[in-house]
């Protein structure tokens, strides 16, 4: 008898994802004060953000356009929306960063989950730019009224080079300054969703489950943080005319992943935000800060479960080419403290000065 590979393959996916595996690698469970995980739930829904379509440049010595940020309604549905659009995910020093892996399915009932992207330190990266916001010199541009666009990170992420991924990268970033990641594919063809400009690349789209790992040494300064915003912020303006808006009302989405408020603090925060308002741990829940060694975290944007978990875990081997479906299911559901999206929530943002500048 005859069995279609079509039939054969969509029996294979079933039989691996039918059953959640444990992984061995999940921290001791903490539910509240110190946490191990945090799992948002019913994160999408139904509504709009403003898309940038445009910004003006403007002519030196001033900004003569107004408005120069122009924007236009985008609806937006489904689970995890928006957060199934292509996202990049920010660092801000001082952190030292080791490894870094992306693991994406080709759809929502695929079996297992593949390697997109990866980097370690000192090594040449795969499928993965590093980018800051210093557009203007070397690379990306600045006008008057839109300022510095995104631009090709050095390699001690300071300044700006020519080409991406010019230099290697040791992984260590100083105190204030700002990196973020993206894929090696740029938007030059019109593939990116919303308005680009200057060196603008894609993030990552649909589901997606990226590790770090990660250290946050003390420092009277500054306020380390780990967060992922939608890809058109930075590729419009981070700092300025963007899809994110300001506040509680988070437009096109922002998850702050460990995010402290407070010099030399001990607590990383969580928070997540879109067009249906703001949520997180709350007062007296947060992420340990690795300020004196590193520290694995895993995030994942699952599209079928329609949640947003981000798990701590002892260790992670960044060898591994494929992950099962089934995996992927038992870190999405590990113990961890559960935050529901399910409706609207309005309310004040919680984020330090040097994050809240940026919207």
């Amino acid at each position: 008898m005859y069995t279609p590979l079509a039939l054969i393959e969509a029996i294979a996916s079933f039989a691996l994802s039918a059953q959640a595996i444990t992984p061995n690698n999940l921290v001791s469970t903490s539910l509240s004060g110190a946490l191990s995980a945090v799992k948002y739930t019913s994160v999408g829904g139904s509504g709009s953000y403003n898309q940038v379509t445009n910004m003006l440049p403007g002519e030196w010595p001033s900004c003569n356009a107004n408005p120069s940020c122009i924007t236009a309604p985008k609806a937006v549905s489904g689970n995890l929306a928006p957060f199934d659009e292509d996202i990049t995910v920010n660092f801000r020093g001082p952190m030292n960063l080791f490894n870094m892996a992306v693991y994406q399915p080709a759809n929502t009932t695929a079996a297992t989950w593949k390697r997109v992207s990866n980097w370690a330190a000192n090594q040449q990266p795969d499928n993965m730019v590093f980018m800051n916001n210093l557009g203007g010199g070397n690379s990306g541009e600045w006008t008057i009224c839109g300022g510095n666009s995104q631009s090709y990170a050095n390699g001690d992420w300071t300044s700006t080079v020519a080409t991406p991924n010019e230099e290697l990268f040791p992984g260590n970033l100083p105190a204030s300054k700002e990196i973020n990641i993206m894929t090696g594919t740029t938007c030059a063809s019109g593939s990116c969703e919303g308005f680009s400009r200057g060196t603008a690349n894609e993030g990552w789209a649909g589901s997606k489950m990226f590790v770090v790992d990660f250290e946050m040494p003390e420092d009277p300064s500054s306020l380390p943080a780990i967060w992922a915003l939608n890809g058109q912020v930075v590729r419009a303006a981070q700092y300025g005319c963007n899809c994110r808006g300001m506040g509680g009302d988070g437009g096109c989405g922002e998850i702050d992943i460990a995010e402290t408020l407070v010099a030399n603090s001990p607590q990383a925060i969580s928070e997540l935000y879109s067009f249906k308002g703001a949520t997180g741990t709350g007062d007296g829940n947060y992420f340990p800060r690795p300020d004196n060694g590193r520290d694995t975290l895993a995030v994942i944007f699952d599209i079928k479960t329609d949640a947003i978990s981000i798990v701590r875990l002892t260790k992670f081997d960044y060898t591994q080419t494929q992950l099962p479906r089934s995996l992927i299911d038992g870190y999405l559901t590990a113990p961890a403290k559960g935050i529901s999206f399910a409706t609207n929530q309005r309310r004040s943002e919680r984020r330090s000065f040097f994050h809240r500048r940026a919207h």
